[in-house]
């Protein structure tokens, strides 16, 4: 796990060395183990590593003398030994797996892509062609950003290296802006700044240097595509696909463990590297003195019953404000999920005792275990039909209607996809004083056939987990410089489970509908039912009793005395309303306080930046 930055310029100009310096500086984090450069006329890469893989052999930028391909690389790619034996064990010179991206990119250029098993953001240079190559895992469990003009493109894993390449952002995207109150992120491929992307998941940019030409391509969409076989045979396979990831994702030469919460995702992953491992697993749990908020007990009694060695730690609410400004910075746009904090903790506490642990992440998505998913299910049941929509339904999984037809479907899961929003399209217009930009995030182009609950998976997928969840574990792991690895978010199991009928993910249980169905059937070899059954908890903090007890202060600083700072951004009058609002009693607007406390936290982390304070009209 790493820091990858680069400079591309099309002009033919040498790369500013420097400016390379300045960018992996601001990557040390995520790579305390050594540095490395590569430059070749125009085109300049940067990496700071944290050594998992071959800790002496793996240094980077990596260059093939025969080729000479250049690559730097973030990330893990868990087959490498099969995918090296296939390309020759003789080739190699090291045990790393970079050497085996390199490799099989000159045997089979972006096709290695598809032999690929891991989660990665690399960059590759092929002088013979004339281009450079960057790339994102089919996730998009590792971030890439980049930012192109008409001398030369700028990538980055974070947003803070790279506005250190010139020392300034460049103006603030309102649309991202909107979305970010809206979201509480800023959704793929957009960025906080206008003019820097997010490279998407599954894709590959190829840049032609002599041109100046980008290219855009994807090499992997999740489609689902349900395979009817036996309950008693999709539990076979779905057991089977999970010992064989877990035993590919516990490769490493160094220390590792695993977060542990008590809940089923991470148990059941924990359990499974009991299995494999021959020494006992070593755990992390962070839990709140607020029971009703903590799962600690669950961690320790899944802990106990697979014989881990556990480290628990119950977070602290005396948090301090330079702290919460060094967070923010290290998102590099405003952020806000709370449980961010949390994630923290665990991170922290994990990396006192190991440079990686595996990870339940994913297993709601993938498996249907969010709350609202059952309500979308008894929705649909519940609604009745046209029989035009009927039919035109019927007309869509023959094929016999045009394609703009096929992502069309009711709206049964606006309640689903809206549960999470901080702020109306209304409530965002009065704060920023400009409309929304419009943004229909009900169409997905899928075919008419694809039931509601599994196409809220797939927005879930593509948008809270991968804007949300991966961008709040990757950075706050890295933050501690500890690499977290996700295997229910290996594409072979994420394929697998939305080959899953609908069934075998939500399953009525008297007059309940149940989520993780087969996956809490799995998990039944370790854990009792009443462990798995039990009622769905969250990661968050108890952010009430925080907003009210210390963080009240804060709040008062930058949100009541301290609003006429956010002025560039949202109305300082509306911001302190909003919290007269929530103090006076309205707590459904807790979610909008950490919104704009998250919004301020960013802007004062960034204050140093030139131009923070400009809007672009998108």
């Amino acid at each position: 796990m790493c820091g990858i930055a680069g400079i591309v310029r099309f002009d033919g100009a040498a790369v500013n060395e420097a400016a390379l310096r300045r960018m992996a500086a601001a990557l040390a984090h995520r790579g305390p183990d050594g540095e490395g450069f590569y430059a070749a006329g125009p085109v300049g890469f940067a990496h700071r590593r944290l050594a998992i893989i071959d800790p002496e052999g793996g240094r980077q930028p990596i260059v093939d003398r025969e080729s000479g391909l250049s690559l730097t690389y973030n990330g893990e790619v868990y087959n490498f030994i099969e995918i090296r034996r296939e390309l020759g064990e003789a080739a190699f010179t090291t045990a790393s797996d970079t050497e085996v991206v390199l490799r099989a990119w000159r045997r089979w250029g972006m096709a290695a892509l598809e032999h690929f098993r891991g989660m990665f953001a690399f960059a590759l240079h092929d002088p013979g062609e004339g281009k450079v190559f960057l790339v994102r895992d089919r996730l998009g469990i590792k971030p890439l950003y980049y930012r192109a003009d008409r001398d030369r493109i700028t990538f980055a894993s974070e947003l803070g290296a790279l506005v250190s390449a010139d020392g300034q952002a460049g103006p603030i995207d309102d649309a991202a802006l909107s979305l970010y109150l809206r979201y509480g992120y800023v959704p793929t491929p957009r960025t906080i700044y206008a003019g820097v992307e997010k490279l998407e998941p599954g894709h590959c940019l190829e840049i032609d240097l002599a041109r100046g030409r980008l290219t855009k391509s994807r090499y992997w969409r999740l489609e689902p595509q349900v395979r009817r076989r036996s309950e008693a045979d999709s539990l076979d396979e779905l057991e089977a696909l999970l010992r064989e990831t877990v035993g590919l994702y516990v490769r490493s030469d160094v220390p590792f463990g695993a977060f542990l919460s008590g809940g089923v995702d991470s148990s059941t992953v924990t359990a499974l590297m009991s299995e494999v491992l021959s020494e006992p697993v070593r755990s992390f749990s962070i839990g709140f003195a607020e029971s009703e908020y903590s799962e600690l007990a669950y961690a320790e009694e899944a802990a106990t019953r697979l014989g881990t060695r556990h480290h628990a730690a119950v977070l602290d609410p005396t948090v301090s404000l330079p702290w919460l400004l060094s967070l923010a910075a290290r998102f590099g746009e405003p952020f806000a999920d709370s449980s961010c904090l949390p994630t923290w903790y665990v991170s922290h506490l994990a990396a006192a005792e190991v440079k990686m642990v595996l990870s339940g992440d994913g297993g709601d998505e993938l498996f249907a275990g969010y709350a609202s998913y059952p309500a979308v299910l008894e929705q649909t049941r519940a609604a009745p039909q046209h029989p035009l929509a009927a039919a035109l339904a019927q007309l869509a999984r023959r094929g016999a209607l045009p394609g703009r037809f096929a992502g069309r479907r009711a709206h049964w899961s606006t309640a689903h996809h809206r549960q999470r929003d901080a702020f109306s399209a209304a409530e965002r217009e009065v704060l920023t004083g400009r409309p929304p930009t419009p943004v229909d995030d009900e169409e997905i182009a899928l075919p008419a056939s694809v039931d509601p609950v599994t196409r809220c998976q797939l927005r879930d997928v593509g948008a809270y987990l991968l804007d949300d969840i991966l961008v709040k574990v990757d950075r706050m792991s890295m933050d501690n410089s500890l690499e977290v690895r996700v295997p229910l978010l290996d594409h072979k199991l994420v394929e697998f489970a939305f080959s899953l009928p609908l069934e075998l993910r939500l399953r009525q249980s008297g007059d309940q509908v149940v989520g993780k169905y087969l996956l809490k059937k799995a998990a039944e070899r370790f854990f009792p039912r009443r462990f798995l059954d039990r009622q769905k908890w969250g990661f968050g903090i108890p952010i009430h009793a925080w907003l009210g007890g210390p963080l009240r202060p804060l709040v008062g600083d930058l949100l009541e005395t301290g609003a006429k700072d956010l002025a560039p951004l949202v109305d300082p009058g509306s911001v302190r309303g909003i919290v007269a609002s929530y103090y006076a009693g309205e707590q459904g607007r807790v979610g909008q306080i950490w919104c704009l406390l998250a919004l301020r936290l960013w802007a004062d982390a960034v204050r140093a930046i030139p131009r923070v304070a400009e809007r672009v009209v998108g």
